[in-house]
């Protein structure tokens, strides 16, 4: 079990840390090529890999076929698309703040599809979150900026919500899908969503002007989000119950702030501080067992 955690930890520290990177990279490679880049480099590197271990060949019923479109339609397509341009709207401090919402969001979304138990700490754990996303929302940003920031925040927030899916479909595909499997057949079928968007962008766009520094955060991002983040939470969801690997989703905003406020030079205001700690009080909070009654479930 302590396996399983710490690779639930080192998946979502690796989200973080891509947030501040994606920001970086989309100042130069607009979002749908960058992510179309990504998913091929992923791709390219899955592909062998998956016929050296043997897994090339699956058994996959057509709903877990479902499953496996859904899960990339909203934990990547949906997660790249409200993520990447969100960010470019708002900070990436905000943003990784906002991304601690996510455990709260898996633990409704568990209750919810995947009916495991979710007691009454945890309507106070989402309605802390709620709280911690308004400070950050309305944090006393320039009016000139007001708008945007707050539709960059509300961009991110949609980001979490298809993060959270993303756990969901994981889950109930794991013991079913090896996590080398699943791994390689998101990052394909992401890569045929993003595809035609990705096209209309690459036909205009000024390849030579791109610094090869950013070529070089580009493959460091590919292999970290599309190869080790997701290989890494899918070996540990298999293991957790989904609402309680979602605890893990705290290390998102830990990573992300770090690395806006110490490389990219963020400045980090009391109101994020004070949304922060109203976010990580819902995630201390629903991580509280004892005494607490289960909401039924319905049968």
């Amino acid at each position: 079990m302590l396996l399983a955690y710490i690779q639930l930890a080192l998946s979502m520290a690796l989200v973080g840390i891509n947030i501040s990177i994606g920001k970086e990279i989309v100042s130069y490679v607009p979002v749908f090529l960058f992510s179309e880049l990504r998913f091929l480099i992923a791709i390219l590197i899955l592909l062998p890999l998956l016929s050296l271990r043997g897994e090339w060949k699956s058994s996959w019923s057509r709903e877990e076929g479902k499953v496996l479109f859904w899960q990339s339609f909203f934990g990547v397509f949906l997660f790249s698309i409200c993520m990447l341009f969100g960010v470019q709207w708002t900070t990436a401090t905000a943003a990784g703040i906002i991304t601690s919402t996510v455990p709260a969001c898996i633990a409704f979304l568990s209750f919810w599809i995947l009916k495991e138990r979710l007691k009454r700490n945890g309507l106070w754990a989402i309605l802390l979150s709620v709280c911690g996303i308004g400070l950050i929302t309305f944090s006393g940003e320039s009016q000139a900026l007001s708008a945007a920031s707050m539709a960059g925040n509300l961009l991110v927030f949609l980001a979490v919500v298809s993060e959270a899916l993303f756990t969901i479909f994981a889950k109930r595909l794991s013991g079913k899908i090896t996590p080398f499997q699943m791994t390689a057949a998101i990052n394909a079928i992401s890569f045929v969503l993003f595809l035609p968007f990705a096209i209309a962008e690459g036909v205009s766009f000024a390849w030579g002007n791109v610094p090869g520094a950013v070529w070089g955060l580009l493959f460091y991002y590919a292999i970290t989000a599309s190869v080790l983040s997701f290989f890494l939470w899918y070996k540990g969801v298999a293991r957790v119950e989904a609402s309680r690997a979602g605890l893990f989703t705290g290390m998102m905003p830990i990573s992300a702030a770090a690395v806006a406020v110490f490389f990219l030079g963020e400045a980090f205001t009391w109101l994020h501080a004070v949304g922060m700690l109203c976010v990580l009080a819902s995630i201390a909070i629903g991580t509280l067992r004892g005494g607490e009654r289960a909401l039924p479930i319905d049968s």
